[in-house]
């Protein structure tokens, strides 16, 4: 477990704006309705994607 302690920011960062994304795609007032569509599925993929990246470019600092 603390292997992989240093990328939980980037898993966490990967999951949230994913997790957002998809939620609100099935909402009424979704274009979808009550579907995912193609344009929701590749907003969110990218937003996980680029999301993701940027987090875990950031080094993780020591405990004081």
């Amino acid at each position: 477990m603390n292997k992989i302690a240093p990328y939980w920011k980037a898993v966490a960062a990967f999951i949230t704006p994913g997790a957002v994304l998809i939620g609100a795609a099935v909402l009424e007032s979704s274009q979808g309705g009550d579907r995912i569509t193609t344009a929701e599925w590749v907003t969110a993929l990218v937003a996980v994607v680029v999301t993701s990246g940027a987090v875990a470019a950031v080094e993780n600092k020591p405990q004081p």
